[in-house]
Parts: C-alpha cells; sequence; structure tokens
C-alpha cells in the first residue's frame, strides 16, 4: 500500500488547482446543508501517489465555555475519497490536525462538531464527546447545535464544563 504523504497549508497558501479540488470536494460531502460554515484558516492534506486522497481544515477560534473564553483550534471538513476510506488516511490527516493546533497554534484544545455516525472515528483517534449544549451564529439568530460536539484535550488539560458558544459561524 502507497505511503500517505501530509503537508499542512495556509489558505493563502494553497495552488488554485488544490483549492479547487478541496472546495468541490467539501461541497460535494457538505453541500446539502442549510447552514454557513466558517471558512478553515488551514489544510492538512493527504497525498497518495500524487493525488490528494484526504483533507481536513483547522481555524483558530476564541470561544466561550460556561461564558468563559477560551482559545481553541477547530477542526473541520474531514474528507477522505471513496475509494480510500477504511485505510486509516482520514485518522492520519486528523492527529496531524490535532498536533498542529497542539504545537504550531499553541493551543490546548482542539474542537469539533460531527454527525453520531463519526463519533467511532474520532474517538480512537483521542477524541471524547461532550455534553454541551453547544450553540452558534447564523444570519437569522442563535441556534443549538444538532450534532456531536467533540474535544481532544490535545494540552493535557481538562475540558470545562458548561455551555459552548462557538462566538460565530459553526465550522
Amino acid at each position: 500500500m502507497p505511503t500517505l504523504k501530509i503537508e499542512i497549508k495556509a489558505v493563502n497558501e494553497l495552488t488554485p488547482d488544490q483549492a479547487s479540488s478541496i472546495r468541490h470536494r467539501n461541497d460535494r460531502e457538505f453541500g446539502n446543508d442549510s447552514l454557513v460554515y466558517a471558512d478553515a484558516e488551514w489544510f492538512v492534506l493527504g497525498y497518495l501517489t500524487g493525488e490528494l486522497a484526504t483533507h481536513i481544515g483547522v481555524l483558530q477560534r476564541m470561544v466561550t465555555v460556561g461564558k468563559v473564553p477560551l482559545l481553541i483550534g477547530g477542526v473541520c471538513y474531514l474528507v477522505t475519497e471513496p475509494e480510500h476510506r477504511g485505510c486509516g488516511f482520514g485518522s492520519a490527516v486528523i492527529r496531524e490536525a490535532v498536533a498542529f493546533v497542539k504545537n504550531e497554534l499553541g493551543q490546548s484544545y482542539s474542537l469539533l462538531t460531527c454527525k453520531p455516525r463519526l463519533e467511532p472515528l474520532y474517538v480512537k483517534t483521542g477524541w471524547r464527546t461532550v455534553t454541551g449544549p453547544t450553540i452558534f451564529g447564523q444570519a437569522t439568530g442563535v441556534r443549538r447545535c444538532g450534532r456531536l460536539t467533540m474535544v481532544n484535550e490535545c494540552g493535557g488539560r481538562a475540558w470545562p464544563e458548561g455551555e459552548i458558544d462557538l462566538c460565530g459561524l459553526p465550522w
């Protein structure tokens, strides 16, 4: 089996072809949703024999937990091409994204929301579900998240209790 080559790029460092490919894949996987989402600031890209096989986005955001401000790394837009699912490539870019949040952004927590069917994938890479509730902004006002909220305590500190406010668009 070929080795996954991983690179991390800021959005403004993506080539036009990379940006177009990511946009197409994200639209294919997430385009049926009526919500407006925040843009990623970085992408962890996983290549097999020169072709993009998987990617995940990262952004930095000040959220509140129990009304206390907390700077975190948000993880979003995990897409693995269907023919490469089940091979561990998604898990590899998830781990790289968490390491980037901890080592490059200097944050103690990574946060994401996901559909319940994806919970086992994230749990096996060190994430845990938190009870929230989680709220976020949309043009129509504040909404309650209908997905699971998961955290990776990559800095070794326990996640605080309380309502999670994403303080803007979800990711």
